[in-house]
């Protein structure tokens, strides 16, 4: 009696234990499948590497970290959530080898990102279009962003109704193949080629708008349409602040 009673017990415990590691790798599955896995720790020192379009998107699951771009990503075929937004912006840094001639050793080809409209929530709207939709005290350097496809549904109304009253969010949307809206960021020797198509105000070719910024060794080829009323340019829509230093724009 007493044996069968801890054969009954034995068998038990194995169907738990069985049952535990079959939950533990559904668990583990299930992580794998919504956070991208990277080389690297994610420190400045040992920046997570960038190699594929899943670990481009996964960024946005770890705005502080630390990225680098070690591979020419084709982004064909799919389409990009924004990285960062103005509830949660993007505070880490992206970086990227240059070659012998200063240029980025790898790219960010045939990026496509769509924003579209919808309430409005203050800061939280997701309104901003772009690679990263917000930057908040990053760095981001030796970023190419090639023949991308940004476009925005977001409407840039007139800033007063008929009844003097302010519409909502006009300053919380932007349009860029880089960064929507960007704080207190650093942008060093990157630059963009596509195009910018948008209803929203702050749209630019590098940037929509930038606040507080320091710019430098940048350019744009892209070509900037927008219906919004107010604040488009060729490199950047808005700039309150920081500095551009040697950059330009050449596209329409």
């Amino acid at each position: 009696m007493v044996k069968n009673v801890r054969r009954h017990l034995l068998l038990k415990a194995v169907s738990l234990t069985a049952v535990l590691s079959v939950i533990a790798g559904m668990f583990a599955a299930s992580l794998c499948a919504s956070a991208a896995a990277y080389n690297g720790k994610g420190t400045k020192k040992d920046p997570y590497l960038v190699q594929n379009f899943e670990q481009l998107q996964g960024m946005k699951d770890n705005l502080s970290a630390h990225y680098k771009l070690d591979n020419t990503i084709d982004c064909s075929g799919k389409t990009l959530s924004p990285i960062g937004n103005l509830n949660t912006p993007f505070t880490g840094s992206f970086t990227c080898d240059a070659d012998s001639d200063g240029t980025p050793k790898y790219a960010i080809m045939n990026l496509s990102v769509s924003v579209a409209f919808g309430n409005y929530v203050k800061n939280k709207s997701g309104w901003e279009a772009g690679l990263f939709g917000c930057t908040s005290g990053a760095s981001i350097t030796n970023i190419a962003v090639i023949n991308c496809n940004i476009s925005s549904e977001v409407l840039g109304l007139n800033q007063m109704n008929a009844d003097w009253s302010r519409n909502p969010g006009q300053d919380e949307q932007a349009t860029a193949a880089l960064i929507g809206i960007a704080k207190k960021t650093t942008v060093k020797g990157c630059m963009s080629s596509g195009n910018i198509n948008s209803k929203s105000n702050h749209c630019g070719g590098l940037i929509g708008r930038a606040d507080n910024c320091d710019v430098s060794y940048s350019y744009s080829t892209a070509t900037v349409t927008s219906s919004g009323l107010w604040c488009h340019g060729g490199l950047i829509g808005t700039l309150n602040g920081g500095s551009v230093k040697f950059s330009y724009s050449t596209g329409a």
